[in-house]
């Protein structure tokens, strides 16, 4: 079921439009493709972008916290762990936000930083599938445009994976003026 919905998306998205917030609405073209062509490039694409692994360079963390702090803590010489002057401000505690290492919750800041890099790294994984898709579709010859705002106008008549909306972008993808004019370059 999970291939199905990603083959579904990866169709969507060459037929569908990139929003990203200030950029412009935005396709997919190339002249002279069929349609069937068309649809299964973006497919291809799409569940390559999707099931590809990013690397975006975080490596597994215990709770979403990387741990990396600018110093790492010292043992002193009575086998406690002691982090310097923060350590000591903290009874040589070196949980984040001062506390005991048997505390019953993390405290809010840690929780905070933590969801945090998730989000970051939630972020960055969504970039890394977007950078993916546009350089395999690029790759295949494909080239982005930017929609009008008649174009805009008349793409939100239409529902999302419907036949109608699927061949209005192909009309939109092979047609040279468009491709030429609306190019993003």
């Amino acid at each position: 079921m999970k291939t199905i919905t990603l083959v579904l998306c990866a169709a969507a998205t060459i037929a569908g439009c990139t929003i990203n917030g200030s950029e412009p609405i935005t396709a997919w073209g190339k002249q002279g493709v069929s349609m069937v062509d068309y649809r299964t490039d973006g497919g291809q694409c799409a569940v390559l972008a999707a099931t590809g692994n990013p690397n975006t360079g975080v490596t597994n963390s215990a709770g979403g916290v990387t741990g990396s702090n600018s110093s790492a803590p010292t043992t002193v010489s009575s086998g406690s762990a002691n982090a310097g002057s923060a350590g000591a401000s903290t009874g040589g505690s070196n949980i984040p936000g001062g506390g005991s290492t048997y505390r019953e919750s993390a405290s809010a800041d840690f929780v905070n930083r933590a969801a945090m890099e998730q989000r970051s790294h939630e972020m960055n994984e969504q970039r890394a599938r977007s950078d993916a898709l546009k350089s395999c579709l690029s790759n295949r010859g494909y080239t982005e445009f930017a929609l009008t705002a008649a174009q805009r106008a008349e793409l939100a008549k239409l529902p999302q994976g419907s036949e109608e909306r699927r061949a209005y972008l192909y009309k939109l993808g092979t047609d040279p003026a468009v491709l030429n004019g609306q190019n993003i370059k």
